[in-house]
């Protein structure tokens, strides 16, 4: 059995805005109109926070946001790439200028502002190794995170944070504003690479409705009494709606509660409630962020390892589907096959199909059989016994050898079958199994036999017309025409009827391959039309002296091929007049009448020839049967199989009787036209 290779199915690539798969401006433009709508904001609103600590912005949302809005256009080149950097610089510099901010800072401020998103999507991009930007494993968060850290201290060391100047670079008040950036940065990245380019349908089922709202409201609750009472460690408790939401959102649910907490935290800073501030080297504030990032991180690679859990028992229940699809239709095709199947393993039989049961006539022994030869009933191919040491030797393969073949004979209730057994080696060397297949050989080694026949038949039936033909050309070669008119003549005529004689044997076998290998080309036909047509050329060539006698009797039409009608009637009518005494007339009637089945007409051509020897009214029918020589001319003994195949092709069933008063008569039937 030969195994196709099937061909990969691979998922398509998600064709999001910021993939380098190729996308219109149409396609991107929500996203890019999103991201340039809170770029506007962001510079005002990082900047306006000073009025909450003077040192430190509690939110600082360029970096983050610039970074996003970056993704959205990195697809369309590096012009608008360039054009976006410069866009946002002048953003920056116009809302810093607007603030009451010196002009110089403020340059600088805009131009490493736009710098640093720049950085780290640049660093993030090149640390994927797939097209798209949202986060598929650990991998991709610690990218993400590698990102915001460097492109936040690179920022943090070229001054340009508000009020950070070079002599506050060893103090923690650089750590302050790192950690600070890079908490917007990596959790406004997570977040928006899930919710622009995350797949819309993943493997996890989305959540109900009633457990989104109480996560949202659970974390709420859980930032407020983190800021609530700094003298507790209650900064924990942002871990719990991490854990929950982790256990039971989708990956993009999972950005949108990430949102959610960093919103919560950073709000907080502006309220009376917000009890944490910058004192020490290691604030509780740094912690907060700390534990703002931990989480989200936390939470994200929880969900995307529950998606890859679900991806891979969607895969293994869809693997697991295929393959018992294809083990049914293996089954299907073991059971159906016409040829015998028998897998051994460890010297006993572990597998069989109905074929292999019928062609061996006999039920398949269970466990090790203790004679092969003996309960299987085989014998070698001549007929004499077969012993376990041979079958053992002829059919014996290790892994990687090729297949062996053994001929073999199977008796049974008193007939013989002839099988070609051939042996495969299957499975590995350890665990090795062995394939035997039975294939059916009787009738190919009857025809093999037959074509034999028929070869020495046709040489011999050639061989003499040809050593006649070869005599009288002698003669009409060394006879001289005039003083040996007569026998000239003679001679010639033999050599004629020799020619005839080669000419039929030819034809015969010609005419029998074409029916054989023929296709069927059935239309009306009238059979007194077809007959009246082979009379009269039957009496146009005849060169005897009594000239046969023909009776029609046929009023029906057939729905049959016309050539192989003519075929079949001619050949019934030769062999009539050719099993006719030579001193007798030949008479052949051919009448027509309804058969007892409906749609059917019965055929039937008498002849008063020699008969058919008492028992073989079957027999005439068979390949290269000859009839008793009795008549006026032997015969090749296709002609009658030539004319049961031709009603055989049109449906009808033929037969043959010897009459009581002498003679013969063949019938057959032929769907009525």
């Amino acid at each position: 059995m030969r195994r196709v290779a099937e061909t990969p199915v691979h998922a398509p690539s998600h064709t999001g805005a910021g993939a380098f798969t190729p996308m219109s401006w149409a396609q991107a433009a929500p996203y890019v109109t999103f991201a340039a709508v809170c770029y506007l904001a962001a510079p005002y609103l990082g900047l306006s926070s000073f009025t909450v600590d003077h040192r430190i912005a509690e939110v600082w949302p360029p970096g983050g946001v610039g970074f996003v809005l970056l993704t959205t256009v990195w697809w369309a080149g590096r012009r608008v790439i360039a054009l976006t950097l410069g866009a946002m610089a002048l953003v920056f510099f116009v809302s810093a200028a607007l603030m009451w901010h010196d002009l110089p800072p403020a340059l600088w401020m805009a131009l490493v502002g736009a710098g640093q998103p720049f950085l780290m999507a640049w660093l993030y991009r090149r640390r994927l190794n797939h097209a798209g930007w949202a986060p598929e494993n650990q991998h991709d968060v610690a990218a993400l995170l590698f990102a915001a850290v460097s492109s936040s201290l690179l920022l943090a060391l070229v001054g340009g944070f508000p009020t950070l100047n070079p002599n506050d670079l060893p103090t923690a008040f650089l750590w302050w504003w790192v950690l600070r950036n890079t908490v917007f940065c990596f959790v406004g990245g997570v977040t928006f690479m899930v919710m622009f380019y995350g797949p819309r349908h993943g493997a996890l089922p989305p959540t109900s409705w009633l457990n989104r709202v109480g996560l949202v409201v659970t974390t709420f609750v859980c930032v407020f009494g983190s800021y609530h009472d700094p003298s507790l460690p209650l900064s924990w408790l942002v871990i719990i709606p991490s854990v929950w939401g982790g256990l039971t959102l989708t990956v993009r649910g999972t950005g949108y509660l990430c949102i959610t907490l960093a919103l919560a935290s950073a709000s907080m800073s502006y309220f009376p409630q917000n009890q944490f501030g910058y004192d020490g080297a290691f604030p509780a504030s740094s912690i907060m962020d700390l534990l703002v990032i931990a989480c989200t991180s936390f939470f994200l690679l929880l969900t995307l390892m529950r998606e890859q859990r679900a991806a891979l028992i969607a895969e293994l229940d869809r693997k697991g589907v295929e393959s018992e699809n294809q083990r049914r239709m293996l089954e299907t095709v073991f059971d159906s096959m016409s040829d015998g199947v028998v897998i051994v393993d460890n010297a006993r039989v572990s597998m069989y199909n109905a074929a292999a049961r019928q062609l061996l006539g006999r039920p398949v022994p269970a466990g090790t059989p203790v004679s092969w030869a003996a309960d299987f009933g085989l014998a070698a191919a001549d007929g004499g016994r077969l012993s376990d040491t041979v079958l053992h030797d002829a059919l014996w393969v290790e892994a990687g050898d090729p297949a062996k073949t053994l001929q073999v004979l199977v008796e049974n209730d008193g007939s013989s079958r002839t099988l070609d057994i051939t042996a495969q080696a299957i499975g590995s060397t350890d665990e090795r199994s062995t394939m035997v297949l039975l294939h059916d050989a009787t009738a190919q080694r009857a025809r093999m036999r037959e074509l034999s026949n028929f070869a020495g038949m046709v040489a011999h039936d050639l061989r003499g017309p040809l050593t006649v033909l070869d005599g009288w050309l002698e003669v009409v070669e060394d006879g001289d025409p005039v003083t040996d008119g007569e026998l000239v003549d003679d001679a010639v005529r033999k050599a004629r009827e020799s020619s005839r004689r080669m000419r039929q044997v030819i034809e015969d076998w010609l005419n029998y391959t074409v029916v054989q290998n023929g296709q069927l080309r059935p239309e009306p036909v009238k059979l007194f039309g077809v007959a009246s047509e082979l009379v009269d050329g039957r009496r146009a060539s005849w060169a005897d002296d009594l000239e046969p006698q023909f009776d029609l009797d046929l009023e029906h039409s057939v729905l049959a091929d016309p050539g192989l009608l003519r075929q079949l009637l001619d050949n019934l009518v030769g062999n009539a007049i050719k099993y006719t005494a030579p001193d007798q007339q030949p008479w052949v009637r051919i009448s027509s009448r309804p058969d007892d089945e409906s749609g059917w007409v019965r055929v039937e051509v008498t002849d008063r020839g020699i008969g058919i020897p008492e028992g073989e009214e079957e027999l005439i029918f068979e390949e290269f049967h000859r009839g008793p020589q009795e008549g006026r001319s032997a015969g090749t003994g296709l002609g009658l199989a030539l004319t049961r195949r031709i009603v055989a092709l049109h449906g009808g069933h033929m037969l043959a009787r010897s009459n009581p008063e002498g003679g013969s008569t063949f019938l057959f039937t032929l769907p009525e036209a």
